[in-house]
């Protein structure tokens, strides 16, 4: 009988401590696993024009071993995309040179740009042209984002309240240095952290502010920015589809187990490779430490709340893609 209490002792503590120490990756309560098919919002997406020497370009091998094909002119990039947006419920992209495609697509376009003077920007913004700075990407230059030069474009965004994106490592196909050269002969790894960012959050508190392909592989450091700054979120561009899976579950269950769950933004950084998109959405989707409830919150809720999308807006993406 002894022996028997004791086991039963064991077994009561063991049931105790499943149902109050719960990893971040689930609640205990709800089922892992499961496959979400509601709206999306897609925060960094490239539009662009004729003449484009990436057009019919053949991305590189992945660190997946993957290729893809590019998409041969402007015309053909934008229906493709616009077919894999249809396809994967993405109701809202925020487009870099989104100009391009905004007419007949107000609602779903969300129109980012950064590679003009100040003043453009400003006039761009005030004939509603404008919502988001991005994609901000002094790393291609070889500077640092607290540079003088860079920081008024932080300062402006504050100013007029809208988000910006900053690029950091790993933009451009792994290799890339080797592979374009001539594109990317000036980024280097040493200014890839983004502890560099902090000068700009700590001079605009108020600045709502993403990191584009997540701070990867600096996510210790990524952590530390994300617990001293409420206002720091992360896009998964890049990360979902260039980095081998596994390696890509490892860097959002360590955000998501730190508890920063909430401020990851889904993104593709589709360029002119449009079947990028459908790898991205997967690579979410087959993250089986994640609930249901914690995919919707990266393909959807974090970017609603952080571009501050209207309730009458979410309730009718919900509405029409939660079925």
């Amino acid at each position: 009988m002894k022996k028997l209490n004791v086991i039963l002792l064991a077994a009561a503590l063991f049931a105790s401590v499943s149902t109050t120490q719960k990893s971040a990756t689930g609640s205990g309560t709800e089922p892992l696993s499961q496959r979400y098919n509601g709206p999306i919002i897609d925060m960094h997406i490239h539009a662009l024009g004729e003449g484009e020497p990436l057009f019919g370009m053949t991305h590189p091998p992945t660190l997946r071993g993957k290729t893809y094909k590019g998409a041969a002119s402007a015309v053909e990039l934008k229906e493709k995309t616009l077919e894999k947006f249809r396809k994967h419920h993405i109701v809202k992209a925020v487009v870099t040179n989104g100009q391009l495609w905004s007419k007949g697509n107000e609602e779903l376009v969300i129109i980012g740009d950064a590679d003009k003077s100040i003043s453009a920007l400003k006039k761009q913004f005030e004939e509603n042209k404008l919502k988001v700075i991005a994609e901000m990407s002094p790393f291609y230059a070889g500077m640092l984002a607290n540079d003088a030069s860079v920081m008024p474009y932080f300062e402006l965004a504050q100013t007029l309240n809208i988000p910006v994106g900053v690029h950091i490592l790993p933009g451009g196909p792994n290799y890339g240095i080797h592979h374009f050269p001539e594109m990317l002969g000036n980024m280097r790894v040493k200014n890839a952290n983004p502890l560099q960012l902090e000068d700009a959050l700590v001079k605009y508190p108020k600045l709502k502010l993403y990191i584009m392909h997540g701070g990867w592989p600096y996510v210790e450091d990524l952590k530390a920015l994300m617990y001293a700054h409420p206002n720091v979120y992360v896009d998964i561009a890049v990360l979902n589809w260039i980095l081998p899976l596994a390696e890509f579950h490892n860097y959002i269950r360590s955000l998501v187990d730190a508890g920063y769950g909430d401020r990851i933004l889904f993104g593709t950084d589709q360029i002119v490779w449009p079947d990028t998109i459908d790898d991205a959405v997967e690579s979410v989707n087959s993250a089986d430490f994640l609930t249901i409830k914690q995919k919707e919150d990266i393909f959807y809720n974090n970017a609603a709340r952080f571009l501050g999308l209207s309730t009458e807006e979410i309730a009718k993406h919900k509405a029409v893609h939660n079925k």
